[in-house]
C-alpha cells in the first residue's frame, strides 16, 4: 500500500493553522464595520412610556419620557470634556431620553435615574448621565467626543451631602475612554437607553437579519445585536393617551420579539454587564405590532432573577 505524501508547503499551512487556533484564539476575529444608521424620527409616536414589574423579592416601576430641548438647554447641560471635540447637535436637532427607575425589595429602595442625549437620525450619543440614589449614591456623567468618551464621577462625602443634589456633592473624579479601533469600525456610538427610541423608530421587520449598533457601556464600547424572534402571545392592560383622551387596553396580542445580545469588540465574546432599564442578562424586548410600541421589557435584576416589566401607560404625542 502506497501513501501520498503531503508537499512540504501544506504540512507547514497545517502545523500554522493549529498553533494559531490553539494558542491565538482570538487572531481570527476581525472587527467589523458598524455602518451608519438613518433614522425617520417621526416614525416614533409616544412621548412617555410607564412600565412596572414584580417578582419575588423586587418590584420594579420605570418612567421613560421623550423630550425635544432647545439649543440653550443643551448649552446649560453638557459638560467640556478636556480630550477631543465634543459631539454637537446636528442640523437634524437633539433628542433626550430621560428614565427614572425605582427598586423596592427587602434590602430598601433605590432610585435609578439614566439621561441620553442623542441625535434623532444617527442616534449618535452626545452626553450620558446614570445616577443612583438610595444605595452607593453616585452621578457619573459621561461627554461623547471624537476621540473617547469624558466621564465625570461625583459622590457624597457623608450623610448631610447624601440629602443634597449631586452637584453639591464634594467628592468627584474625571476619567477618559478613548476610542482604539472602535471609532473606526463604528459610524455612530450611542448610550443604552437610547435603544427604546431606535426600536420605535425601526419596523420590527428591519430586524429579521441582526441590526448591530455601537454602545458605550459603562467603560468600553461593545457591539449590540438586536435581532427578532418569533412571535409570542402576550396578555396586556395599560392605558393608552393622547390629547384629552385615554382608552384602557385589556387584550391578548400576539407580540413581536426582539433579542439584545452584547459582545465585544475586540474578542466577540459576549459581555454579560450590559444594561438596559436596570436589566441584564437574556434581554428581550416585546413590542405591539400594531402601534410599534414596546409592551414588555424582559430580563435579569441582580441577583432577583428575571423581572418582567409590562407597559401600564403610554401617552403618545
Amino acid at each position: 500500500m502506497y501513501m501520498l505524501k503531503q508537499p512540504l508547503h501544506k504540512h507547514w499551512l497545517a502545523s500554522s493553522v493549529l498553533f494559531i487556533s490553539l494558542f491565538l484564539p482570538f487572531a481570527s476575529f476581525a472587527a467589523e464595520r458598524v455602518p451608519a444608521l438613518n433614522i425617520d424620527k417621526t416614525a416614533v409616536t409616544w412621548k412617555h412610556l410607564s412600565f412596572k414589574g414584580k417578582e419575588y423579592f423586587a418590584k420594579l416601576v420605570a418612567e421613560i419620557e421623550l423630550i425635544s430641548p432647545s439649543k440653550s438647554e443643551l448649552d446649560v447641560a453638557f459638560i467640556p470634556s478636556p480630550k477631543g471635540a465634543p459631539v454637537a447637535m446636528t442640523e437634524f436637532g437633539a433628542l433626550v431620553i430621560d428614565t427614572n427607575i425605582s427598586v423596592k425589595s427587602i434590602f430598601g429602595t433605590v432610585k435609578l435615574g439614566k439621561k441620553a442625549w442623542f441625535d434623532p437620525v444617527s442616534l449618535s450619543a452626545m452626553q450620558y448621565v446614570r445616577e443612583r440614589r438610595g444605595f452607593k449614591d453616585s452621578e457619573k456623567t459621561y461627554r461623547f467626543t471624537d476621540k473617547g468618551v469624558h466621564r465625570v464621577a461625583k459622590t457624597p462625602i457623608d450623610k448631610n451631602e447624601t440629602i443634597q443634589p449631586p452637584e453639591k456633592w464634594s467628592s468627584s473624579y474625571e476619567e477618559f475612554y478613548p476610542y482604539d479601533s472602535e471609532k473606526k469600525d463604528c459610524a455612530n456610538i450611542t448610550a443604552p437607553i437610547s435603544i427604546i427610541y431606535l426600536i420605535s423608530a425601526l419596523k420590527v421587520s428591519d430586524f429579521e437579519k441582526p441590526v448591530t449598533i455601537c454602545v458605550f457601556n459603562k467603560k468600553e464600547t461593545v457591539y449590540l445585536d438586536i435581532q427578532k424572534q418569533p412571535s409570542e402571545a402576550l396578555q396586556v392592560s395599560h392605558i393608552e393617551a393622547k390629547d384629552d383622551k385615554a382608552i384602557h387596553k385589556n387584550t391578548s396580542i400576539l407580540a413581536e420579539v426582539l433579542s439584545l445580545k452584547a459582545r465585544s469588540i475586540s474578542s466577540g465574546q459576549p459581555i454579560d454587564n450590559f444594561t438596559l432599564v436596570g436589566l441584564q442578562g437574556n434581554l428581550r424586548i416585546y413590542i405591539d405590532r400594531e402601534s410599534q410600541t414596546p409592551v414588555q421589557l424582559r430580563g435579569d435584576y441582580k441577583s432577583f432573577g428575571e423581572i418582567k416589566l409590562n407597559l401600564r401607560q403610554v401617552v403618545y404625542k
